[in-house]
């Protein structure tokens, strides 16, 4: 096998490595992790051979190759985490679960956590919102980011909206954090398919989120569209009465120009003169006085103009 990392050509090397796995026993393994090792050690990574490894031993052995990471975490060990927890998730995903949960705080969570998810996603999604369901609210988040990623590349984007919108109420935490991962993808790959994702969901309950909201506007603007339309849907939909410039007044800093923009081109729209106001308390913020002062006029409302005027 050593004898297999120094061909030079990687196509080549990489066949032959997997024909020595097919061959290679439990016993064996121990001796190529620690062959990996060093070969890290000297700058040589072969990241492929390595993943094809760590899931090949845990096909023959995941017990064994997981009490091997345990006890070789700072070397080659520690960095098998990942692709042998994906794998064992595809076999025995429940037993893969009960060693992620019975690593605590340990240093490899976060790596064993990115494979189970990866492996429980993509061999079968429902089982991956389940289980990221019993795990507490921060490792929620990861999971759901981990779990998204994968589904996105697995289905695709347009498939990944389906299975989105079909995730259970019950798990909200994964939900809207997967909706974030979703609008990511689709930024890259579509970006006017971001607004038009985020206003079909409106009475989903992610979207009812203060930060949910902000970051889908945020994501509309940065992929070159105008965020007022979604904006003025969320404050019809999801309004806040105890906050009601929150939304545009952080929109606005955002991009100012885009708010006055949309406050000239729909003078009638229920919620111009809370774009209005949130850009005058965005210009009042930054010392703007004058600038506050000019778009106080053009608040039809009473309450939000003296709102204003107290600050």
């Amino acid at each position: 096998m050593k004898g297999a990392l120094g061909h030079t050509l990687e196509g080549k090397r990489l066949d032959r490595w997997m024909a020595l796995l097919s061959s290679m026993r439990p016993e064996d393994a121990p001796a190529i992790a620690a062959l990996l090792d060093e070969e890290q050690r000297v700058g040589r990574a072969f990241p492929a051979e390595t993943t094809a490894f760590w899931q090949a031993w845990a096909d023959l052995d995941a017990k064994g190759a997981w009490a091997y990471i345990q006890t070789n975490a700072e070397t080659r060990g520690g960095r098998g985490t990942e692709p042998l927890m994906k794998a064992w998730a595809f076999s025995d995903p429940q037993a893969a679960g009960e060693a992620f949960r019975q690593l605590g705080d340990s240093p490899l969570a976060d790596s064993a956590l990115s494979g189970l998810m990866h492996g429980l996603a993509e061999s079968d999604p429902g089982s991956a919102v389940t289980f990221a369901a019993t795990l507490p609210e921060g490792r929620q988040i990861d999971a759901a980011v981990h779990a998204t990623g994968s589904v996105i590349y697995m289905l695709g984007n347009e498939n990944a909206q389906a299975w989105f919108d079909a995730l259970p109420a019950s798990s909200p935490i994964f939900n809207k954090e997967a909706a974030r991962v979703v609008m990511e993808s689709l930024s890259r790959s579509d970006p006017g398919s971001v607004e038009a994702f985020a206003m079909a969901r409106l009475d989903q309950q992610w979207c009812s989120r203060p930060a949910e909201q902000n970051f889908a506007a945020s994501m509309i603007l940065r992929n070159g569209g105008s965020p007022w339309n979604y904006v003025a849907s969320v404050m019809e939909k999801h309004p806040r009465p105890e906050e009601p410039l929150a939304l545009a007044t952080w929109v606005a800093r955002l991009n100012p120009q885009s708010a006055l923009t949309w406050a000239d081109s729909n003078p009638d729209s229920p919620a111009t003169d809370q774009v209005l106001a949130g850009l005058a308390r965005h210009y009042q913020e930054r010392g703007f006085q004058d600038k506050a002062a000019e778009l106080l006029p053009r608040i039809k409302e009473p309450s939000i103009r003296q709102l204003l005027e107290q600050e």
